[in-house]
Parts: structure tokens; sequence; C-alpha cells
């Protein structure tokens, strides 16, 4: 059992729309997917920086290059967790910093309307 912090999980419009089109040709991919929000740990996770952590998603069945990334963003002081992106290891290496940032901006946004209305 972990000690690491529960926390609650916002899954953005940004991001709904990357799933969609995953889960058409993966459809074990939704399990992986709330299995790793659901019990997220930061050690095992890789930190990008300011509260982004890239995690590696098993495909299935498929070895090492049918896997999947997905990016994390954690709001420790607010205590949620958000997925930033996902997309499958064979189509693309890694994000451009412009990419990572447009995806970023995006989930903030987000996240920001939901703060606001909770207070």
């Amino acid at each position: 059992m972990s000690n690491s912090p529960t926390y609650r999980v916002f899954i953005t419009d940004h991001f709904k729309k990357q799933l969609k089109r995953l889960f058409k040709k993966h459809r074990g991919l939704s399990k992986s997917v709330a299995d790793c929000l659901d019990y997220f740990e930061k050690d095992i996770a890789e930190s990008i920086g300011k509260g982004v952590y890239k995690i590696r998603l098993q495909g299935q069945g498929k070895g090492k290059s049918g896997g999947y990334r997905m990016y994390i963003f954690v709001m420790e002081v607010d205590g949620y967790l958000s997925p930033i992106c996902i997309y499958p290891k064979n189509e693309k290496e890694n994000l451009t910093f412009k990419e990572m940032a447009e995806h970023l901006e995006s989930v903030k946004r987000d996240l920001g309307d939901l703060i606001n209305n909770l207070t």
C-alpha cells in the first residue's frame, strides 16, 4: 500500500478528444489510463518540471514500441491531478516544448475554471 497523497482527478475536454481517437483503435487503453490516474505515484513517474510528469503505459501485448506516453499535471496545493496528453510511442517519440506548452495551457485554463467555480 502506498503512502502517496490521493489526488482529485480532473479530465479536461482537451484530453477527452485525444482519448476518443485512441480508444477506437485500442479498447484496452481505457483501463490502463484509469488505473494510472487512480493510483498515480510521483515517485515512479518521470518529472518534467513545473508539476508535469511523464508516465509510460504498456500497450496490449505489443512490447515497448506499442506503448503510450501520458503527461500529467499535478497541482499540489489544490490536490488536483489532470492528464495533459497521451499518444502512442510508435507515432511520436517525445513532445516538443511548444506542443507541451499548448497542451498545458489548455489544461490549466480548464482547471482554473473548475477551481473558480468551487470557490
